[in-house]
């Protein structure tokens, strides 16, 4: 049986793909120390501390938060689906409502991911502005 997948679910991966934003960067309050070493400096520092706060089990996304609207968003749509099906006299297609939730649960993930991406979870921020802190930078956002 060969297995085609739905205009829908097509459109929720377009939508989604397009969603992914980059990671925030921090902006700096232009003390001396920003001013001794120049904003190309100032930039491959917070790519240094990027990295680590990468390499630490600090992520740029709360993948509790991430998986936590996964599981919402799909057990809502499942139940919808099943609900929908029996109110108006159908057999409930559980392949299709099956396959609608996971789509839905990974648009809840992704949504996640990407509200974070605007500046990471607020661990990965605070790792990142205390690296750049230890170096002499004075953080005073993200953009």
């Amino acid at each position: 049986m060969k297995y085609h997948a739905s205009p829908l679910l097509l459109c929720i991966a377009a939508v989604l793909t397009g969603c992914a934003t980059p990671l925030a960067k921090p902006a700096f309050y232009p003390n001396a120390h920003y001013q001794y070493v120049g904003p190309a400096q100032a930039q491959a520092d917070t790519q240094t501390c990027i990295s680590l706060a990468q390499q630490s089990d600090v992520g740029a996304v709360n993948k509790v938060d991430a998986g936590r609207a996964a599981a919402a968003g799909a057990a809502g749509v499942g139940t919808a689906g099943v609900v929908g099906s029996l109110l108006s006299g159908h057999k409930p297609d559980l392949k299709n409502i099956a396959a609608g939730a996971a789509a839905i649960g990974a648009g809840g993930a992704a949504a996640t991911a990407a509200g974070q991406s605007v500046g990471g979870s607020s661990l990965y921020r605070q790792f990142v502005q205390q690296c750049l802190a230890e170096r002499g930078y004075q953080v005073i956002g993200w953009h």
